[in-house]
């Protein structure tokens, strides 16, 4: 099976960005979304775990949210990740992890 990937071009346009400073932070904020995710729901694409729609949403939606929070301590506080994320996500959760 090949590793899921979420494109730079699909995360621009999902964050709205239109310049090239950014393309290396998305790309690692991309990677990272991936991982969260699967610790997330408790099972790797490696081990049989699909990259349906759902899981791609809310993996874009992770890195935006990274990337509107790339302060490592904002004045709003720490935050969880957000309902509609853990929604999508927990659809394909392992039952018996954690």
């Amino acid at each position: 099976m090949t590793k899921p990937e979420i494109t730079l071009e699909e995360v621009k346009l999902h964050c709205r960005i239109d310049n090239d400073y950014d393309d290396e932070i998305l790309i690692v904020y991309a990677e990272a979304a991936l991982e969260v995710c699967q610790q997330h729901i408790g099972k790797r694409f490696e081990d049989g775990l699909s990259f349906t729609p759902a899981i791609k949403v809310g993996c874009l939606m992770y890195i935006s949210l990274l990337y509107e929070n790339r302060e490592m301590i904002g004045s709003d506080g720490l935050k969880e990740v957000p309902l509609t994320i853990h929604s999508l996500w927990s659809t394909y959760r392992d039952v018996g992890v954690y």
